[in-house]
């Protein structure tokens, strides 16, 4: 399942769905009732409610909430240090730029025929915890802002300009199935891709056939080619960081995926023409999740997290 720091579905009980950002009530509402702290965060506990909460919104099925469970917790306790860290630097949303969100999901429930601040409660919000949710992403958006400069956005860019560009890459891969959660299976994948490896680098057999006979990848048939396609959007992201690091007729050491074990090789490079201000939202997205995670691991550092729930 894939987790989000700065936006998330809410889907209301009138059936529709809206965007809003994926953070922690402040504290709770005096009259929710009483529910136990699961971890408490520099003093302010995240509950069971709030977890419950969060699941809900996130549609998350009740036969996978307990294997989710510590992953969501992970999530809010660092949405909470966030929190936390932005109300120190006196960095705060635009009361303007609340209202209008909390009114927009509100004129949806509306015309879905729900009553908006029946259909916001049965899913476990108050007024001031939906307000709260929609804070956090929007006063992050100023810190951002504030502290992502020209000068560290064209960095970036320049340092992972193929990242961004358009340019596009061309593989080969051989792609061994690993669906148990067996470190040994997963070896042993890694093994047999090593030999293969060396064979082909050996000259001994050539990347296609290896693919033709021992790939598990619908490309196998067309020895191992995925044809071309840019960092994003295409293939999968554990799959692109890997190719985009070759050069044309390299091949990587075997890689894991949720797929199993890879090996690619690049065959082909066709460069991008995209500047800095073609792409420059991209750049900021990317650095905004990379600021998120490095901010939030250096909080943990200080912080002190109290954890109440079992491991």
């Amino acid at each position: 399942m894939r987790f989000v720091t700065a936006g998330m579905v809410l889907v209301l009980s009138g059936g529709f769905l809206a965007e809003f950002g994926a953070a922690q009530t402040k504290k709770s509402s005096s009259k929710a009732p009483a529910s136990p702290a699961l971890v408490v965060v520099n003093g302010q506990p995240i509950t069971e409610a709030d977890l419950d909460r969060i699941m809900q919104t996130r549609k998350v099925p009740a036969e996978v909430k307990e294997k989710y469970r510590r992953p969501f917790l992970d999530e809010m306790i660092d949405a909470r240090l966030i929190r936390q860290f932005l109300t120190s630097k006196k960095i705060v949303a635009d009361k303007k730029e609340v209202d209008l969100q909390v009114q927009h999901i509100k004129d949806v429930a509306a015309r879905r025929g729900a009553d908006p601040d029946k259909a916001i409660a049965e899913m476990g919000y108050t007024k001031e915890s939906l307000r709260d949710e929609f804070a956090l992403p929007l006063a992050w958006k100023k810190y951002i802002e504030k502290t992502l400069t020209d000068e560290k956005l064209q960095k970036h860019f320049q340092a992972h300009r193929a990242e961004f560009d358009g340019t596009q890459v061309r593989a080969r891969q051989i792609l061994l199935k690993v669906s148990s959660a067996d470190e040994s299976n997963w070896q042993a994948a890694v093994e047999k891709l090593t030999k293969l490896r060396g064979e082909i680098t050996d000259q001994k057999l050539s990347f296609e056939d290896a693919a033709r006979t021992h790939s598990e990848a619908p490309s196998k048939d067309e020895g191992g080619d995925v044809g071309l396609f840019p960092y994003s959007g295409k293939m999968p992201e554990s799959f692109t960081q890997e190719a985009f690091k070759l050069k044309v007729g390299e091949i990587s050491q075997p890689f894991r995926s949720e797929f199993g074990v890879h090996l690619c090789e690049v065959t082909e490079r066709i460069p991008g023409d995209l500047s800095l201000e073609d792409v420059r939202n991209e750049v900021q997205a990317r650095m905004s999740q990379e600021l998120w995670k490095k901010t939030a691991a250096d909080l943990r550092k200080s912080g002190k997290i109290e954890w109440k729930d079992k491991p």
